[in-house]
Protein backbone atom coordinates (compact mmCIF):
# COMPACT_ATOMS: atom_id res chain seq x y z
CA UNK A 1 0.00 0.00 0.00
CA UNK A 2 3.33 2.64 0.93
CA UNK A 3 4.73 1.98 -2.61
CA UNK A 4 1.18 3.15 -4.24
CA UNK A 5 1.50 6.32 -2.73
CA UNK A 6 2.92 9.38 -3.42
CA UNK A 7 6.66 9.05 -3.46
CA UNK A 8 7.57 13.21 -2.41
CA UNK A 9 5.93 11.99 1.07
CA UNK A 10 9.46 10.09 1.31
CA UNK A 11 11.57 12.64 0.75
CA UNK A 12 8.86 14.93 2.64
CA UNK A 13 10.57 14.80 6.42
CA UNK A 14 14.51 15.61 5.10
CA UNK A 15 12.84 18.38 2.95
CA UNK A 16 11.27 19.38 6.38
CA UNK A 17 14.42 19.31 8.38
CA UNK A 18 16.55 21.20 5.60
CA UNK A 19 14.27 24.05 5.12
CA UNK A 20 13.64 24.73 9.08
CA UNK A 21 17.31 24.01 10.70
CA UNK A 22 19.71 24.89 7.64
CA UNK A 23 17.56 27.42 5.97
CA UNK A 24 15.69 29.14 9.07
CA UNK A 25 19.46 29.18 10.66
CA UNK A 26 21.12 30.74 7.70
CA UNK A 27 18.42 33.16 7.34
CA UNK A 28 18.45 33.97 11.56
CA UNK A 29 22.03 34.63 10.98
CA UNK A 30 21.47 37.12 7.91
CA UNK A 31 18.90 39.03 9.86
CA UNK A 32 21.27 39.10 13.09
CA UNK A 33 24.32 39.89 10.87
CA UNK A 34 22.09 43.09 9.80
CA UNK A 35 21.68 44.16 13.42
CA UNK A 36 17.93 42.45 13.57
CA UNK A 37 18.13 40.61 16.78
CA UNK A 38 16.04 39.69 19.98
CA UNK A 39 17.83 41.44 22.37
CA UNK A 40 17.64 44.42 20.03
CA UNK A 41 15.00 46.16 21.14
CA UNK A 42 14.76 48.65 18.07
CA UNK A 43 15.37 46.81 15.32
CA UNK A 44 17.30 48.71 13.60
CA UNK A 45 18.48 47.51 9.89
CA UNK A 46 22.20 48.34 9.55
CA UNK A 47 25.03 46.81 7.46
CA UNK A 48 27.84 48.13 10.32
CA UNK A 49 28.93 44.57 10.88
CA UNK A 50 29.43 44.32 7.34
CA UNK A 51 31.29 47.60 6.61
CA UNK A 52 33.50 47.20 10.23
CA UNK A 53 34.36 43.91 8.64
CA UNK A 54 35.45 44.55 4.98
CA UNK A 55 37.23 47.37 6.30
CA UNK A 56 39.38 45.75 8.40
CA UNK A 57 42.60 44.31 7.37
CA UNK A 58 42.14 41.43 9.47
CA UNK A 59 39.50 40.26 7.07
CA UNK A 60 41.66 40.80 4.18
CA UNK A 61 44.62 38.89 5.78
CA UNK A 62 42.35 36.20 6.35
CA UNK A 63 40.94 35.96 3.02
CA UNK A 64 44.04 35.72 1.26
CA UNK A 65 45.86 33.21 4.06
CA UNK A 66 42.31 31.59 3.57
CA UNK A 67 42.23 31.46 -0.20
CA UNK A 68 46.09 30.30 -0.64
CA UNK A 69 45.27 27.29 1.61
CA UNK A 70 41.99 26.01 -0.36
CA UNK A 71 43.94 26.56 -3.89
CA UNK A 72 46.65 24.98 -2.94
CA UNK A 73 45.39 22.25 -1.39
CA UNK A 74 43.04 21.88 -4.24
CA UNK A 75 45.71 21.69 -7.08
CA UNK A 76 47.81 19.44 -5.33
CA UNK A 77 44.79 16.82 -4.49
CA UNK A 78 43.28 17.25 -7.61
CA UNK A 79 47.03 16.18 -9.42
CA UNK A 80 47.25 13.34 -6.60
CA UNK A 81 43.79 12.02 -7.15
CA UNK A 82 44.32 12.06 -11.11
CA UNK A 83 47.36 10.17 -10.92
CA UNK A 84 46.06 7.83 -8.96
CA UNK A 85 43.08 7.02 -10.78
CA UNK A 86 45.37 6.69 -13.41
CA UNK A 87 47.17 4.33 -12.03
CA UNK A 88 44.14 2.13 -11.11
CA UNK A 89 43.28 2.47 -14.82
CA UNK A 90 47.08 1.68 -16.27
CA UNK A 91 46.89 -1.59 -13.91
CA UNK A 92 43.50 -2.39 -15.35
CA UNK A 93 44.54 -1.95 -19.30
CA UNK A 94 47.85 -3.68 -18.79
CA UNK A 95 46.24 -7.01 -17.43
CA UNK A 96 47.18 -6.80 -13.91
CA UNK A 97 45.82 -8.90 -10.90
CA UNK A 98 42.28 -7.92 -9.85
CA UNK A 99 43.17 -8.62 -6.12
CA UNK A 100 46.51 -6.13 -6.91
CA UNK A 101 44.44 -3.59 -8.29
CA UNK A 102 41.44 -4.46 -5.35
CA UNK A 103 44.40 -4.28 -2.75
CA UNK A 104 45.53 -0.47 -4.40
CA UNK A 105 42.59 0.97 -4.70
CA UNK A 106 41.45 0.16 -1.14
CA UNK A 107 44.32 2.01 0.03
CA UNK A 108 43.91 4.72 -1.87
CA UNK A 109 40.52 4.92 0.19
CA UNK A 110 41.65 4.89 3.46
CA UNK A 111 42.16 8.44 4.76
CA UNK A 112 38.33 8.75 3.28
CA UNK A 113 37.48 7.17 6.51
CA UNK A 114 39.68 9.38 8.89
CA UNK A 115 37.63 12.27 10.16
CA UNK A 116 39.40 15.72 9.29
CA UNK A 117 39.62 16.21 13.03
CA UNK A 118 41.41 13.08 13.14
CA UNK A 119 43.72 13.63 10.47
CA UNK A 120 45.09 17.30 11.92
CA UNK A 121 45.71 16.20 14.62
CA UNK A 122 48.22 13.21 12.75
CA UNK A 123 49.59 15.50 10.85
CA UNK A 124 50.50 17.66 13.99
CA UNK A 125 51.93 14.31 15.38
CA UNK A 126 54.04 13.67 12.28
CA UNK A 127 55.36 17.33 11.16
CA UNK A 128 55.36 19.55 14.11
CA UNK A 129 59.00 19.89 15.27
CA UNK A 130 58.96 17.55 18.03
CA UNK A 131 57.05 15.21 16.31
CA UNK A 132 57.66 11.20 14.91
CA UNK A 133 59.27 12.38 11.28
CA UNK A 134 61.69 14.68 13.15
CA UNK A 135 62.70 12.48 15.49
CA UNK A 136 62.90 9.93 12.58
CA UNK A 137 65.26 12.48 11.36
CA UNK A 138 67.24 13.67 14.37
CA UNK A 139 67.26 9.43 14.46
CA UNK A 140 69.46 8.93 11.03
CA UNK A 141 71.49 11.90 10.79
CA UNK A 142 69.64 13.90 8.83
CA UNK A 143 69.10 16.75 10.81
CA UNK A 144 71.49 17.37 13.64
CA UNK A 145 68.95 18.87 15.94
CA UNK A 146 65.11 18.50 16.30
CA UNK A 147 64.28 22.03 16.47
CA UNK A 148 66.46 22.36 13.15
CA UNK A 149 63.68 20.26 11.28
CA UNK A 150 61.16 22.75 9.42
CA UNK A 151 58.38 24.29 11.17
CA UNK A 152 55.27 22.93 8.53
CA UNK A 153 52.33 22.65 11.22
CA UNK A 154 51.39 26.34 12.87
CA UNK A 155 53.18 28.40 10.34
CA UNK A 156 52.62 31.61 8.62
CA UNK A 157 52.34 30.00 5.03
CA UNK A 158 49.84 27.10 5.70
CA UNK A 159 51.77 23.86 5.06
CA UNK A 160 50.73 21.75 7.49
CA UNK A 161 46.43 22.31 6.49
CA UNK A 162 48.00 21.93 2.99
CA UNK A 163 49.42 18.90 3.44
CA UNK A 164 46.76 17.80 5.35
CA UNK A 165 43.80 18.56 2.73
CA UNK A 166 46.17 17.11 0.29
CA UNK A 167 46.28 13.43 1.79
CA UNK A 168 42.26 13.65 2.89
CA UNK A 169 40.90 14.95 -0.32
CA UNK A 170 42.81 13.16 -2.58
CA UNK A 171 41.43 9.93 -2.52
CA UNK A 172 37.87 11.75 -2.64
CA UNK A 173 38.87 12.84 -6.23
CA UNK A 174 39.97 9.82 -7.06
CA UNK A 175 37.01 8.11 -6.46
CA UNK A 176 34.82 10.62 -8.32
CA UNK A 177 37.70 9.88 -11.17
CA UNK A 178 37.91 6.21 -11.19
CA UNK A 179 33.94 5.18 -11.99
CA UNK A 180 34.28 7.63 -15.40
CA UNK A 181 37.48 5.52 -16.51
CA UNK A 182 36.02 2.93 -15.42
CA UNK A 183 33.51 3.17 -17.84
CA UNK A 184 36.15 3.04 -20.84
CA UNK A 185 36.22 -0.36 -22.85
CA UNK A 186 39.47 -2.55 -22.63
CA UNK A 187 38.53 -3.23 -26.35
CA UNK A 188 39.15 1.12 -26.87
CA UNK A 189 42.68 0.64 -25.93
CA UNK A 190 42.65 -2.22 -28.12
CA UNK A 191 41.63 -0.84 -30.94
CA UNK A 192 43.75 2.53 -30.65
CA UNK A 193 47.28 0.39 -30.14
CA UNK A 194 45.73 -1.69 -33.49
CA UNK A 195 46.02 1.95 -34.88
CA UNK A 196 49.44 2.62 -34.24
CA UNK A 197 48.40 4.55 -30.98
CA UNK A 198 50.71 4.08 -27.47
CA UNK A 199 48.96 3.97 -23.78
CA UNK A 200 50.30 8.33 -23.33
CA UNK A 201 48.13 8.97 -26.41
CA UNK A 202 45.12 7.13 -25.36
CA UNK A 203 45.22 8.70 -21.74
CA UNK A 204 46.18 12.28 -23.41
CA UNK A 205 43.28 11.75 -26.31
CA UNK A 206 40.44 9.46 -25.35
CA UNK A 207 40.63 9.50 -21.58
CA UNK A 208 41.55 12.53 -20.11
CA UNK A 209 38.46 14.42 -21.93
CA UNK A 210 35.94 11.81 -20.43
CA UNK A 211 36.86 12.44 -17.20
CA UNK A 212 37.39 16.41 -17.18
CA UNK A 213 33.95 17.20 -15.93
CA UNK A 214 33.88 14.70 -13.12
CA UNK A 215 37.50 16.52 -12.37
CA UNK A 216 36.64 19.88 -12.14
CA UNK A 217 33.48 19.00 -10.28
CA UNK A 218 35.46 17.74 -7.82
CA UNK A 219 38.12 20.55 -7.91
CA UNK A 220 35.01 22.69 -6.92
CA UNK A 221 33.37 20.51 -4.71
CA UNK A 222 37.18 20.11 -2.49
CA UNK A 223 37.99 24.23 -3.01
CA UNK A 224 34.34 24.97 -1.47
CA UNK A 225 34.56 22.36 1.15
CA UNK A 226 38.48 23.63 2.42
CA UNK A 227 37.30 27.28 1.98
CA UNK A 228 35.10 26.88 5.06
CA UNK A 229 35.81 24.13 6.71
CA UNK A 230 37.22 24.45 10.71
CA UNK A 231 38.72 21.69 12.35
CA UNK A 232 42.27 21.05 10.44
CA UNK A 233 42.96 25.13 10.49
CA UNK A 234 41.64 25.46 14.03
CA UNK A 235 44.54 22.76 14.45
CA UNK A 236 47.55 23.63 12.89
CA UNK A 237 46.86 27.12 11.69
CA UNK A 238 48.50 30.20 13.40
CA UNK A 239 46.46 32.49 15.37
CA UNK A 240 47.63 35.47 12.97
CA UNK A 241 46.38 35.43 10.63
CA UNK A 242 43.75 33.18 10.83
CA UNK A 243 41.77 31.30 8.59
CA UNK A 244 38.04 33.12 7.73
CA UNK A 245 36.47 29.69 9.69
CA UNK A 246 38.25 30.57 12.76
CA UNK A 247 38.40 33.87 12.95
CA UNK A 248 34.69 33.57 12.24
CA UNK A 249 35.04 31.23 15.45
CA UNK A 250 37.10 33.65 17.45
CA UNK A 251 35.00 36.91 17.08
CA UNK A 252 31.50 34.78 17.94
CA UNK A 253 32.74 33.31 21.19
CA UNK A 254 35.32 36.16 22.71
CA UNK A 255 33.88 39.39 21.30
CA UNK A 256 30.66 41.38 22.50
CA UNK A 257 27.76 41.89 20.26
CA UNK A 258 29.09 43.93 17.73
CA UNK A 259 31.95 41.26 17.29
CA UNK A 260 28.99 38.58 16.81
CA UNK A 261 27.52 40.75 14.30
CA UNK A 262 30.58 40.67 12.25
CA UNK A 263 31.16 36.78 12.62
CA UNK A 264 27.40 36.27 11.60
CA UNK A 265 28.31 39.06 8.98
CA UNK A 266 31.59 36.59 7.76
CA UNK A 267 29.81 33.55 7.75
CA UNK A 268 27.44 34.57 5.17
CA UNK A 269 30.04 35.90 2.97
CA UNK A 270 31.61 32.45 3.33
CA UNK A 271 28.46 30.92 2.24
CA UNK A 272 27.40 33.30 -0.30
CA UNK A 273 31.18 32.38 -1.82
CA UNK A 274 30.31 28.64 -1.30
CA UNK A 275 27.01 28.96 -3.28
CA UNK A 276 28.99 30.84 -6.14
CA UNK A 277 31.55 27.88 -6.27
CA UNK A 278 28.29 25.39 -6.43
CA UNK A 279 26.81 27.60 -8.90
CA UNK A 280 29.89 27.31 -11.26
CA UNK A 281 30.20 23.82 -10.64
CA UNK A 282 26.86 22.87 -11.68
CA UNK A 283 27.04 25.44 -14.79
CA UNK A 284 30.68 23.73 -15.80
CA UNK A 285 28.73 20.18 -15.53
CA UNK A 286 26.28 21.19 -17.05
CA UNK A 287 28.10 22.12 -20.34
CA UNK A 288 30.28 19.60 -20.48
CA UNK A 289 27.84 16.48 -19.78
CA UNK A 290 26.21 16.78 -23.20
CA UNK A 291 30.40 16.62 -24.54
CA UNK A 292 30.53 13.71 -22.20
CA UNK A 293 27.30 11.61 -23.16
CA UNK A 294 28.60 12.30 -26.97
CA UNK A 295 31.75 10.77 -26.01
CA UNK A 296 29.98 7.48 -24.82
CA UNK A 297 28.64 7.29 -27.84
Amino acid sequence: MLQKGNPYLYVLPAVLFILIFFFGGLFQGLLQSFGITPYNKDLVFTTLAYQELLQSADFWQSLLLTFRVSFLSTMLSGLLGILFAFILFIMALKGYDSNTASLFYRIFQYPLVIPHLAAGYLFLLLLMQSGWISRIGYHFGWVEEIHHFPILVNDTFGWGMILTYTWKEAPFITLMIYPVLFRIHKSWYEVARLYGSNTRKFISNIAVPLILPAWLSSLFIVFAFTFSAFEIPYLLGVTYPRLLPVYSFELFTHGGWMERSQSLALNIILAFITAILGGLSYKISKRWLLNERRGWE
